[in-house]
């Protein structure tokens, strides 16, 4: 029997980058025999590299007695968390001076997710000029910490490293230093306390790793007029960690009300629950107030703001959600028993959904509405503004919904807010990246 096979090659789905492919043969033969899909190289998906959660930060010093803080992170830069690869922050400062304890020169830290020769990393570096501490018991002419996770794709391995750590004309208690001392170099200083030099701290685990190194950790044990018991010191410190592979990235908010106009902040966001990039573990994390008061603007009962999700390397998945009991707006004007936003994204690209409701809604000069109100219902308030029900706002990655949004659209409105200013009730945002 002879005759003719024909592939039929289709594209059926993209997700995250992958291109999933659909190979389909017309019932038909070749001498017989079938013709395999493999025979022409083609493979029925095409592999995605493993997404990772970057983490880097780094600053320039820090100086605090005790738990009070002297002088905060100078320079500090920050990658946040993030599975995006290319990204890079830094920042600069001209110096820093805290008498008695520090002075410095320019300071320079840089953080970044890198890819790398055999996979993935995240690095962070910071650099500091003309250290002094403690009036020049410890100084050097140039500091920089270097902190280095990466992660091994072939080997599917993580590694933490310092290497660019440096110091220039170091000098401890008088005594030159050499290069670059070996890490968590300890020296003791009479009548002061210790000092560590290259401090390294690190971490490496099957699916996580991380690194901090510290150029300088001065720390006082001993009290004089040169420096106070408790004292410590910290110069050039760089921090960096990788988490995966990951499904995804979380992000998300709930809070139960806020006002503003333009950036003038009229009353910031009431008891907010933040989703941290990796999710909760699974627990619930809850942040639970009282109640809050706009004076001629708005009073609420009871306020509960939640966020829950679950970071792994087979699922993505997060929950956040505002609920406000009592809700009174415009001196009863609008009211409600209970507002409650409630968002979810499970998967990446995540399926959004909407859980959001309300109980005992009532708006005046609207018998209409009711607790059933349409997504994204659009009212005018006459002499007020615009007021929004049960608004939704959708992109690929993430959902946000605000129960009750006023807008300010009179000068002479019953709340003697400027024209333009937003008051939100009821805020919940998930988004997976």
């Amino acid at each position: 029997m002879t005759g003719a096979t024909r592939l039929e090659l289709r594209l059926v789905a993209r997700r995250r980058g992958r291109l999933v492919l659909f190979l389909s043969r017309k019932a038909l033969l070749f001498s017989g025999v079938a013709v395999a899909a493999l025979a022409f190289g083609v493979s029925t998906a095409s592999a995605s590299a493993p997404e990772f959660s970057f983490h880097a930060s780094a600053w320039g010093s820090q100086v605090h007695v005790g738990k009070v803080v002297k002088s905060g992170r100078s320079a500090l830069t920050v990658l946040g968390c993030t599975s995006a690869l290319g990204v890079t922050h830094s920042n600069t400062a001209v110096g820093v001076h805290v008498p008695k304890a520090l002075s410095s020169g320019t300071i320079k830290t840089t953080a970044a997710s890198l890819t790398t020769k055999t996979g993935v990393a995240a690095s962070s570096s910071a650099a500091t000029e003309h250290a002094s501490l403690l009036g020049g018991v410890v100084k050097a002419t140039a500091i920089k910490s270097v902190s280095t996770t990466s992660h091994n794709t072939s080997a599917g391995t993580f590694k933490t490293s310092a290497a660019g750590t440096r110091f220039v004309n170091l000098v401890v208690g008088g005594h030159a230093i050499a290069g670059t001392p070996a890490p968590n170099t300890k020296i003791m200083l009479p009548g002061i306390g210790y000092v560590v030099l290259n401090q390294q701290k690190s971490h490496i685990g099957a699916t996580s790793a991380g690194m901090s190194v510290t150029a300088i950790h001065l720390v006082v044990t001993v009290g004089s007029k040169q420096a106070k018991l408790g004292t410590e010191v910290n110069v050039s410190v760089a921090h960096s960690s990788l988490n995966g592979p990951i499904e995804g990235v979380l992000n998300g908010l709930a809070f139960g009300s806020s006002a503003r106009a333009g950036s003038t902040v009229k009353a910031g966001r009431s008891f907010p629950e933040y989703m941290p990039c990796l999710g909760t573990k699974g627990k619930t994390r809850k942040n639970t107030g009282a109640g809050t008061t706009i004076p001629g603007l708005l009073k609420s009962g009871t306020i509960t703001d939640t966020a829950n999700g679950t970071v792994s390397s087979t699922q993505v998945f997060g929950e956040t959600s505002s609920t406000i009991q009592q809700v009174s707006l415009l001196s009863g004007a609008i009211t409600a028993s209970v507002v409650k936003a409630d968002v979810t994204a499970n998967g990446n690209p995540p399926a959004l959904g909407d859980n959001s409701s309300f109980i005992g809604l009532h708006v005046a000069g609207h018998p209409g509405i009711g607790d059933n109100v349409p997504v994204n219902t659009k009212l005018g308030l006459p002499g007020i503004g615009t007021l929004w029900l049960h608004k939704q706002v959708k992109t690929a990655n993430g959902i946000t919904v605000i129960m009750i949004q006023l807008i300010i659209g009179s000068k002479n409105n019953p709340a003697g807010l400027p024209k333009g200013a937003r008051v939100n009730v009821g805020y919940a945002h998930v988004g997976v990246s």
